[in-house]
């Protein structure tokens, strides 16, 4: 089991990736807090995956990311229902694509808050928590920050320009946070993602591409990972997560 407890608030884990990642995280023996702007939408996420006494470990919890005092409540609220927060997970996003000839401010602006800013609402509460906290009998941190960026962040296909921008901020937050509080027992990673399989993406890839993408699972297994305490060795990375994609 990678977790004893551990109480964990994730973002984003409605969707297909978020569903196995709450699995995943679950079933390795965390506590967590899921958050979704409709309440409805995080219970039915848990009855999704989790049967029977594994339900009691994820409890729902509303928040828009984009309100800073929404997200500050979340991460305060898994203090209060776990005694402490000993990771914070997001999938977190809206992406709005388009070349860069035909976009508009207004669409940097839906990226940047889409996912730097949510992503900065998300983290600072979460690291703030963190610092406040003692560290776990035999812990090697204190806490784990583990956001979802892509691939454009790096190297963005056309149209995805905008999207890869607010994403390599992203990028940069996490690698600050882990630079900045290297010596508090902070831990902070970003997983670039590539292709994932799943029934929305199938239209937009060859055969061998599609086959070459990483599975929800595969996701979660690493968020997993990075989320405890024994990826603690992985400190301020840009963590690329690209299955089988390797050209």
């Amino acid at each position: 089991m990678l977790f004893d407890g551990d109480a964990i608030v994730l973002a984003g884990g409605t969707g297909r990736v978020g569903k196995a990642t709450l699995a995943a995280l679950v079933r390795e023996g965390a506590r967590v807090l899921v958050l979704s702007r409709s309440l409805e939408s995080a219970r039915t996420a848990i009855d999704a995956v989790l049967d029977g006494d594994e339900r009691a470990a994820a409890i729902p919890f509303v928040a828009d990311l984009n309100a800073p005092e929404q997200a500050a409540a979340a991460i305060a609220g898994c203090v209060e229902r776990f005694g402490r927060i000993d990771a914070a997970v997001s999938l977190a996003g809206d992406a709005r694509t388009s070349r860069l000839v035909e976009s508009t401010l207004d669409d940097l602006r839906h990226n940047l808050a889409a996912f730097a800013e949510t992503a900065y609402n998300f983290s600072i509460p979460a690291l703030r928590a963190m610092l406040a906290q003692p560290y776990r009998d035999g812990a090697r941190s204190r806490g784990r920050i583990v956001v979802v960026t892509a691939g454009s962040s790096r190297d963005p296909a056309p149209g995805r320009g905008l999207f890869g921008a607010a994403k390599a901020a992203v990028n940069i937050l996490m690698r600050a946070i882990a630079r900045e509080h290297k010596a508090d027992g902070i831990v902070a990673n970003a997983v670039v993602l590539g292709g994932v399989q799943t029934p929305e993406t199938r239209p937009y890839y060859s055969e061998d591409d599609f086959k070459a993408a990483a599975t929800p699972q595969e996701v979660a297994d690493v968020l997993a990972f990075l989320a405890s305490d024994r990826g603690t060795g992985i400190n301020g990375e840009l963590v690329d997560l690209n299955a089988r994609e390797t050209d």
